[in-house]
């Protein structure tokens, strides 16, 4: 019986040119977590889907309008850090900071530090862009040998630790896992797994000061949620991640469960004319989120539903078939 837990430090490792740094006093830290689906730049590197291949709709005109719609999203969200997934490369931070820098020059608003990563062969990855420095990431894959099934290719779990100032850190543990496009139940065992990776890493971090975000491609109610908790306590946890490995577990908050036990709405995903909540938060129990909500006042939502307007490439419209969902957090 054998399971790796891959941990390396071989990342892409951004620092923005053009940007001035000033210290930054963190009091209410907001976080956008979106998945921006298929978000590739306007270069055609063969790892690209399909339907970008060779498409005379897809060109680096299509991708500077697609991302011109894409920063004026992130002005008028103006948080702190954002975390993405589904993006091709690093070039595409470059792209997002130094059209933001173009707009908001030499102030401390600027998003001046950013990383990436993607496994090797795979044609989208994650990254974040922060106003804080990031002073270490860690990239943790997964390799199964107990099941009696060929592992899939995943996604792994990128580990951020961001310098808010002299006295604190935010550890960011950035995931996006495996979709249900093979069969939800075939599919779940894997999910399983890299709940293992995301518990472990809570618990060898004791939960310091950690938050977990990401596309986790599993509904709030397939997690195991525990006893609705207490918001008048200091400290709060309303959901248990598990560790399928050594049966340990860790409690998280998930700010999508309301006091009442009710779920914040609308959901951040729009499928077969449901509403799911497959973007999430997990907030270790020193981490306070004074606000949450999926992100609706925008041109990325449409309607009395606020459906996601998804990215059409036929024509260029939309922003994704997420919505961003964003949290202020405090220590």
């Amino acid at each position: 019986m054998q399971i790796f837990f891959n941990s390396i430090l071989r990342f892409v490792f951004l620092f923005f040119a053009g940007c001035f740094v000033s210290p930054l006093i963190a009091e209410n830290v907001s976080v956008v977590n979106w998945n921006l689906q298929t978000f590739f730049d306007g270069n055609t590197d063969g790892c690209e889907y399909s339907q970008f291949k060779k498409n005379d709709n897809w060109n680096s005109t299509a991708y500077t309008v697609r991302l011109t719609r894409l920063c004026d999203a992130i002005q008028d969200m103006n948080a702190d850090i954002f975390v993405f997934e589904e993006i091709e490369n690093e070039g595409v931070l470059y792209d997002i900071s130094n059209q933001l820098a173009g707009n908001i020059w030499g102030t401390k608003k600027n998003l001046c530090h950013g990383c990436f990563k993607k496994n090797e062969g795979d044609a989208i990855g994650c990254g974040v862009l922060s106003r804080f420095p990031i002073e270490k990431v860690t990239v943790h894959n997964l390799y199964v040998q107990t099941e009696n099934l060929k592992q899939p290719a995943m996604r792994p779990i990128m580990e951020v630790t961001l310098n808010l100032n002299n006295s604190s850190k935010l550890v960011l543990l950035i995931n996006h896992w495996k979709s249900k496009s093979s069969g939800a139940e075939e599919s779940e065992v894997w999910r399983n797994w890299q709940e293992t990776v995301l518990c472990q890493r809570f618990l060898n971090n004791k939960g310091r000061n950690t938050l977990a975000c990401g596309d986790f491609n599993r509904d709030i109610y397939e997690f195991e949620i525990s006893e609705i908790c207490d918001f008048n306590e200091e400290k709060k946890t309303n959901l248990n991640l598990r560790n399928s490995f050594t049966k340990e577990s860790f409690s998280v908050f998930s700010p999508w469960i309301k006091e009442t036990g009710s779920m914040v709405t609308p959901g951040s995903y729009y499928y077969k004319n449901n509403w799911e909540r497959i973007d999430h938060f997990f907030a270790s129990p020193e981490i306070q989120i004074s606000y949450f909500s999926p992100v609706t006042d925008g041109p990325w939502s449409d309607g009395e539903l606020y459906i996601p307007v998804r990215y059409k490439i036929y024509n260029g419209s939309g922003y994704s078939d997420h919505l961003p969902i964003i949290c202020k957090i405090s220590f």
